[in-house]
């Protein structure tokens, strides 16, 4: 059987920034034997991968790997782009091409729904949800998923679907959710910046859930943060009040604040850039603290 590639839900540029000019490596703190956390040396693309993660397993034959070729590939090819321009443009990434602002609010959302875990959350989603409803969520990308012993017409295939459902392939909701205008639209209506964090004995490290966000995004101090380096910050806030908030806390302590948010939510990975946080770490890796806000 061939090998499936390896599809990375923590994509490999977000990672490169931790990683030494010279080895081309960074630090990944994993549980390994008997529970212990191992610091252990890798490539970005080693790491934070499933083999065949995003393969419709229904899709015609050379077709089985579109989302993540096509879609995923996408999302990172231009939210890498905006990265770029976050690292140039000072404090206030507001001028970014709309291309770019909205493949970088479509990485960030993508960080928290692609991942092993939010699939498998989708899929017992799927499992409870009005059968109807569902297929609805298919409705528009059915052209290009029907195989070819299914109905032409969409709401031929609907019927028989509901007379005999099949369990349904988180995978294949993955475009729909990428194309949340809703989710997008309160993203891009926040104010954006980026901090420099000079902390020497904390550089920020960041994990397979690298975005920290408040419960919900419409409240006066909703905000997203997230680590773009171990001396960078992106961070996107409803108001300003919120933002200066953040500008007013000692470094030291916010860097700590934030690293320490970045291994709580984590599940099996957190990165760094060396090994210096090794205890840090493993007294917090794998509490599975889902989105906590650094308030």
């Amino acid at each position: 059987m061939p090998k499936e590639p390896n599809h990375h839900y923590i994509p490999e540029f977000y990672l490169q920034e931790w990683a030494d000019g010279e080895t081309r490596q960074l630090i990944e703190f994993c549980r390994r034997h008997k529970d212990v956390v191992v610091a252990r040396p890798t490539a970005p693309a080693g790491t934070g991968y499933v083999p065949g993660l995003y393969k419709d397993r229904d899709a015609p034959k050379g077709e089985e790997y579109v989302i993540e070729e096509r879609l995923m590939s996408s999302i990172d090819n231009w939210a890498s782009k905006a990265l770029q321009q976050f690292k140039t443009m000072g404090s206030l990434p507001g001028s970014l091409e709309s291309q770019e602002a909205l493949g970088w609010c479509r990485f960030l959302y993508s960080l928290i729904v692609r991942n092993p875990d939010h699939l498998e959350v989708i899929r017992e989603k799927l499992r409870t949800m009005d059968r109807t409803e569902i297929l609805e969520y298919v409705r528009d990308d059915y052209p290009r998923i029907r195989r070819p012993e299914d109905p032409e017409n969409f709401d031929e295939y609907k019927a028989d679907f509901i007379k005999s459902p099949p369990d349904i392939d988180p995978v294949k909701v993955l475009p729909t959710l990428m194309r949340s205008k809703r989710v997008f639209r309160v993203i891009a209506s926040f104010k954006w910046h980026t901090m420099t964090m000079n902390t020497p004995k904390y550089p920020l490290l960041t994990s397979d859930r690298p975005v920290i966000m408040t419960n919900g995004l419409v409240s006066d101090h909703a905000h997203l943060v997230m680590p773009i380096g171990p001396r960078r910050l992106f961070i996107a806030t409803r108001t300003m009040e919120t933002f200066e908030s953040f500008k007013q806390r000692h470094p030291k302590e916010f860097a700590k604040a934030i690293n320490d948010r970045i291994c709580l939510q984590a599940r099996k990975f957190v990165y760094g850039s060396d090994k210096s946080q090794l205890r840090f770490v493993s007294n917090r890796l794998g509490r599975r603290v889902w989105s906590s806000p650094i308030g």
